[in-house]
């Protein structure tokens, strides 16, 4: 028997996410940040990363629930380097109608470009708060943001760009987000004071950019016959003769790629603090001491020298490209939510080839020990 002909089938392509245009700016503000009423004392919940590289780690699985359990995992992973944000200043912000409009902003420190250091503007602003002084300001302003920098120190040669931006302070009255924010102002901010280990946060960045592409790779469409004249890669009615217009919902050529995404609910498998304990991947199982950064670098990236964090899955974009993270804030009662991650190692290979070692010490004991017999490896190991 035949199948019966079909005249209709679910439309190829989302049109949620029109118009695919490119993002005018690498670093935005989040349009979405969490009102969280229910805290009665100001806290941050955004941070700012660059995309390092991907690589694997082996875990054991602590869900009870789970065939897994007590089970070794495989996980592809993301590293994401964190370096501090400095806090130069705060703004505020009122409704002027339906949008947001700043209402004043304080600025306490100037970043030089050509001697890289903050400048004190105004101290008295830092030391002193008076709140006659603020009175006007905490009757107006309804939001409060923090002004952030991000700072590398020991900076990567590869990274050019310095990004600042703004973070909202939730949770408390005006008054005391205020006395917040100029307490922070001049201050350093760790990716630890905001994020836990195990914790699940949220990833914006914008897409890897594919440029001008057609409608099979765009839209994901059917290609036609091959014996169509003029090309097959294309769409074969772009509608009707009236209305004489082609409508938005026609799958067209068009820039693919560089738009903002977000990705939700990724699990954070390890924070690492520079000059600590944690920076090295040693775990309680792996006792070797090797860096968190694979041989040779990581392509396109080179080495983390800053705090950084371990994520589990992919992260849209391409190294180097900078990452807002947001904590997440969403009520949740999943197993894997109350998961603790009991990492055994971290590979550490290059990812340039097939990476055979795990660190140079290890390369360099091969090959010295190549020639060596089983007698002799023994004693040289244990010490003898």
């Amino acid at each position: 028997r035949m199948s019966h002909c079909k005249y209709e089938h679910p439309r190829l392509g989302s049109l949620g996410f029109l118009p695919k245009k490119r993002i005018k700016k690498r670093i935005f503000r989040s349009n979405y940040f969490s009102n969280i009423f229910f805290i009665d004392y100001p806290s941050l919940y955004f941070f700012l990363g660059y995309k390092v590289g991907m690589t694997h780690l082996i875990r054991y699985s602590q869900l009870k629930s789970s065939r897994l359990f007590k089970q070794e995992i495989c996980d592809a992973v993301t590293l994401i380097e964190c370096p501090p944000l400095f806090i130069y200043g705060l703004t505020m912000y009122t409704y002027s109608g339906a949008y947001l409009q700043k209402f004043n902003t304080i600025i306490s420190y100037f970043y030089e470009k050509k001697k890289k250091i903050f400048r004190v503007e105004n101290k008295e602003l830092i030391n002193k708060f008076e709140k006659t002084k603020f009175l006007s300001y905490l009757q107006n302003c309804l939001l409060i943001r923090i002004l952030c920098y991000s700072i590398i120190f020991k900076k990567n040669k590869k990274l050019k760009t310095n990004y600042s931006f703004e973070i909202q302070l939730e949770g408390g009255n005006n008054s005391i987000k205020l006395e917040c924010g100029l307490k922070l102002i001049g201050k350093e901010l760790h990716i630890d004071s905001i994020i836990r280990p195990n914790d699940f946060v949220d990833v914006i960045s914008v897409t890897k950019g594919k440029g001008l592409q057609g409608v099979i790779k765009r839209w994901g469409i059917t290609r036609l016959p091959r014996k169509t004249h003029r090309g097959l890669r294309k769409v074969a009615c772009i509608g009707s003769w009236t209305p004489s217009r082609v409508s938005w919902t026609i799958a067209r050529s068009g820039q693919m790629g560089y738009h903002k995404r977000t990705i939700l609910n990724l699990k954070i498998l390890k924070i690492g603090i520079f000059k600590d304990v944690s920076f090295d991947s040693i775990t309680f199982f792996d006792i070797n001491k090797k860096d968190i950064n694979c041989m040779g670098g990581f392509p396109k990236y080179g080495i983390i020298r800053n705090d950084y964090i371990i994520v589990k899955g992919s992260v849209l974009g391409t190294p180097k490209r900078p990452i807002l993270i947001k904590k997440y804030s969403r009520n949740s009662s999943s197993n894997q939510k109350n998961e603790k991650i009991e990492i055994k190692t971290i590979d550490t290979s290059s990812k340039i080839g097939h990476g055979k070692f795990q660190s140079t010490s290890s390369k360099l004991f091969s090959y010295s020990t190549k020639n060596m017999s089983p007698q002799t490896l023994f004693k040289l190991y244990y010490n003898d």
